[in-house]
């Protein structure tokens, strides 16, 4: 009798084991082919073949320094310039002030990775299929989803439902495609000098990375987050770790390894120095190094604060003793030191005489992450992952000393992918005819000798999510959970009327032009892994990430 018991014991435990590995190996559907990334062998080589032509062309005598400043999730609600009432960021103002400032500028996505993409190629995203934000992982079985589930049920998070998910090596392949032509390649073609400092998000393989992209310089980290200090308690500093699944997870992650990494020329570095003022001292450094040469450079400073996760040196803490909530506070000090930074780089280029042969954009590459509770972006509504005005419209600046008056502001809707389209211009540079570019010249409107609109429609598309924007009028809609609001964005700026039902034919109209655009468009690349849960004014929303 004992002997049996002890067999049915041993059945029940090699069952159970069984079970537990069919459930770990059990995928849920195959994913190899459908999520296959095959590179277009055919564009890359007709890529190749045109930026080899076009840097036979002549090249300009006078050609101007080009600097491009992108800051990480930063809210129009947060700059004095745009009427912040509880921040003050004196010297993104000043950059204001010597140049254009636009009320009403739109990244082509509400995170991170697809608005980098379109920022750096002037096109939409969704053109090449860079629709939602680069993933690292992907649940690969029925026990990592059923857990990861569990994980994230108390957050914003919801996991999709029929998730079919890429093999391996096909996640690696995620990013820029290398047939792509981002602007450093375009601007190689002119003789220029190009670097990219800071944080990068549109690909990890070693085709995807900078110094692989047109850039002969790079300094920063390749993945969607890093710490600004390694440690946690590093002497000098305060961290703030918000309850959620997101924080929680990058500070027990670990040490920066991996996409967090510092990196300098693909080659991992240690790194001491604050983050922000690591950026901002390579950034002089490398202005200093190349304003003498012969030929100019294009600088892409991307700063990554005042992202997660937060942390701050004590200094600026300290600067902000009437903000009682911690999380704020430690929010607040890195915006001040992020716009420090932006001053001294202003400084350091006055200092070492390029103002007047310096081209200087300042843009957030979405707006603030209400979902860490340091921000609400009012009066705005919504924010970082989604597609309301808080999530889409960003703080955007244009400097260039005697090529633009001082203290303009233009209130037209404008583009991100507008940056690539004046440069284009301004450095005379061929682009190809086998493809639509989406970003047009700014300088023109803002000098006030072309009339109109730069865009009269913009378009957004990620997955089930539909968003557009006509003049006056605005839409978003998702087609899978069968939901649509109107606005007449032109006088309801923060969205607070709905006008579907009294403007029915508008709304057709516009969805009629939207589907027309998205013949033009290919399927994602990849498939995006979770939604993120909003509930605004009450109501629920579920926007694709």
């Amino acid at each position: 009798m004992e002997t049996s018991k002890k067999i049915r014991k041993f059945l029940f435990v090699i069952i159970g084991f069984t079970v537990m590995a069919t459930a770990c190996n059990y995928p849920f559907k195959t994913a190899s082919d459908e999520w296959k990334i095959t590179y277009p062998e055919d564009k890359i080589v007709f890529k190749n073949a045109f930026l080899e032509d076009a840097a036979q062309s002549p090249v300009k005598s006078k050609r101007p320094n080009i600097v491009m400043i992108i800051v990480d999730d930063l809210g129009k609600a947060e700059v004095s310039a745009y009427g912040s009432n509880y921040m003050q960021t004196p010297n993104i103002d000043k950059f204001a002030e010597q140049g254009v400032k636009f009320t009403d500028c739109y990244v082509t996505s509400p995170v991170c990775s697809p608005s980098r993409a379109s920022i750096l190629t002037g096109r939409y995203p969704n053109r090449f299929g860079f629709e939602t934000q680069l993933m690292e992982y992907y649940p690969k079985n029925t026990m990592t989803y059923t857990i990861g589930k569990k994980m994230i049920k108390s957050d914003r998070n919801v996991l999709d439902t029929e998730p079919i998910y890429p093999h391996k090596e096909d996640i690696g392949k995620q990013g820029i495609p290398p047939s792509e032509i981002t602007i450093a390649e375009l601007l190689k073609t002119k003789n220029y000098n190009t670097a990219y400092i800071g944080k990068w998000h549109v690909g990890y393989a070693p085709e995807l990375i900078p110094n692989n992209r047109g850039f002969d310089y790079q300094y920063g980290f390749y993945g969607a987050f890093t710490r600004y200090f390694e440690k946690k308690n590093t002497p000098g500093t305060v961290t703030y770790i918000q309850d959620i699944f997101t924080s929680r997870y990058q500070w027990k992650k670990g040490k920066r390894k991996g996409t967090s990494a510092i990196l300098r020329n693909n080659v991992e570095i240690k790194e001491d120095r604050y983050l922000t003022d690591a950026f901002l001292d390579e950034a002089v450094d490398y202005m200093a190094d190349n304003k003498d040469k012969k030929d100019p450079f294009f600088l892409c400073v991307a700063f990554n604060a005042p992202h997660v996760p937060f942390q701050a040196a004590k200094k600026y803490y300290d600067m902000h003793t009437d903000t009682k909530d911690e999380n704020k506070r430690v929010y607040y000090a890195m915006i001040h030191a992020l716009d420090d930074a932006i001053g001294k780089l202003m400084n350091k280029m006055t200092a070492m005489g390029l103002d007047d042969n310096t081209l200087v954009f300042f843009i957030s590459d979405n707006g603030a992450a209400t979902y860490t509770g340091a921000t609400d972006n009012y009066p705005y509504k919504g924010g970082k992952m989604n597609w309301f005005e808080g999530g889409i419209n960003v703080p955007f600046m244009i400097k260039w000393k005697g090529h633009i008056s001082e203290g303009l502001v233009y209130d037209k809707p404008v583009s991100s992918m507008d940056m690539f389209g004046t440069i284009a211009e301004i450095a005379d540079l061929k682009l190809p005819d086998d493809r639509i570019y989406d970003g047009v010249n700014l300088l023109p409107f803002i000098n006030d000798t072309k009339k109109g609109y730069p865009h009269e429609t913009l378009y957004w598309r990620a997955d089930h999510f539909y968003a557009m924007r006509n003049k006056d009028w605005k839409f978003l809609m998702s087609k899978r959970d069968n939901w649509a609001e109107l606005y007449q964005i032109s006088k309801d700026k923060y969205e607070h009327i709905d006008l579907k039902k009294e403007n029915s034919d508008t709304l057709k109209t516009m969805l009629k032009d939207f589907n027309q655009w998205q013949k033009g468009l290919i399927d994602p690349l990849w498939p995006r892994l979770i939604d993120i849960k909003f509930v605004i004014d009450g109501k629920t929303y579920l926007f694709p990430s």
